[in-house]
């Protein structure tokens, strides 16, 4: 049976306790005999010529309302009922059921996601006759970011930088949620490293399995369903490894994600590795791998990262793009804010790794 609204059971109540009121029956069983004679004195002590004229207005008026009702319920019931029916659905509401109405601050929230997914999308719909820049390209990718305190920070900055964040463990439990609120991000990958570990981090080992590799690469993919770009995290010893790197990229092309070489080491094997497992371009304005160009805090001294970025825009004018790496430091975030204004007059543009355009 189909359910109506409560507007209609609210009618029906009303219809039933207006018959109850004016349709008492006049004989009733003995055991209502006292409740008869009381209800019989009552009325006797207002039994005057008006009394009756009020009862029987009173009654006239009931029975009118209760015929317009009656009348309400034939005209409106079948609309109440198709009201009633979920959209799409040939049988209506379930019993399991309850109809509810979205509420202002649950279709607020349903804009912004659908805004952030378009956001987060990767660049692939885009078709390639559109990859056309108007000005030379600066990438700026700041690396370790693992807690709000830090993506904060970044999103002080007036310009566009891409946070990468550290895959989701024990010590960094909150960058599935900055991925959640960042317009754009990417995933900062540990891979073994020469002379450096850190313990709380889950790492890739150069030798390690396709099957490891994978079984990481795909929960890092659940964390971040949107996720489109990877860079490393050290990987001095990992991408100097021919075999590991081009099981590497074949898992990311498994995924639909792109590897951005963070160049730890410049006897990486990142670009022989891609004879191995092809480069497959998943955005089409990006249709060579891309790789790090400047390191902008190897030295922690706000005029020395500000020469780094300085050099940076100028290759972005030498072959139409550059990428720049640095590090949620005090130093580097003033640095980079100092340098608005000379960035705002550059020539350049502050794009996020997504968008940048290669020839």
């Amino acid at each position: 049976m189909d359910k109506v609204k409560p507007l209609t059971i609210g009618i029906i109540a009303l219809l039933l306790i207006l018959l109850t009121f004016n349709f008492i029956p006049k004989h009733s069983n003995p055991q209502n005999k006292t409740l008869q004679q009381n209800l019989q004195d009552t009325e006797n002590l207002h039994d005057s010529p008006k009394a009756h004229q009020s009862n029987a207005t009173l009654a006239t008026n009931n029975a009118e309302l209760i015929q317009k009702n009656i009348n309400f319920l034939k005209e409106h019931l079948e609309q109440i009922k198709k009201d009633s029916i979920i959209p799409n659905s040939p049988q209506g509401l379930n019993q399991n059921s309850t109809p509810r109405e979205t509420t202002p601050h649950e279709a607020k929230q349903t804009i912004q996601e659908s805004q952030r997914q378009e956001l987060l999308a990767p660049s692939p719909k885009l078709d390639s006759n559109f990859c056309v820049r108007n000005k030379p390209q600066l990438a700026i990718i700041i690396d370790d970011v693992s807690n709000f305190a830090q993506y904060q920070a970044i999103k002080e900055i007036p310009f566009k930088l891409t946070p990468s964040l550290f895959p989701k463990s024990k010590v960094n439990p909150d960058t599935p949620k900055i991925a959640k609120i960042a317009p754009f991000y990417m995933i900062h990958l540990p891979l073994e490293a020469l002379n450096f570990h850190q313990k709380e981090h889950k790492w890739l080992f150069a030798g390690d399995s396709k099957d490891k590799m994978e079984s990481y690469i795909a929960t890092i993919k659940r964390d971040f369903p949107n996720l489109s770009h990877i860079n490393n995290h050290t990987g001095s010893k990992f991408t100097q490894n021919l075999e590991s790197m081009s099981l590497l990229l074949e898992t990311l092309n498994n995924h639909h994600i792109n590897f951005i070489d963070s160049r730890t080491i410049a006897t990486t094997k990142t670009n022989s590795a891609y004879a191995k497992s092809p480069y497959i371009a998943f955005n089409p304005c990006q249709q060579k791998p891309l790789e790090r160009d400047v390191f902008l805090d190897n030295v922690l001294d706000i005029p020395k990262i500000t020469e780094q970025l300085i050099q940076a825009v100028q290759i972005a004018k030498q072959k139409g793009y550059a990428i720049a790496i640095g590090h949620p430091h005090k130093a580097t975030l003033l640095a980079l804010k100092n340098a608005t204004d000379y960035l705002q007059k550059s020539g350049v543009e502050l794009v996020y790794i997504n968008e940048i355009i290669t020839p």
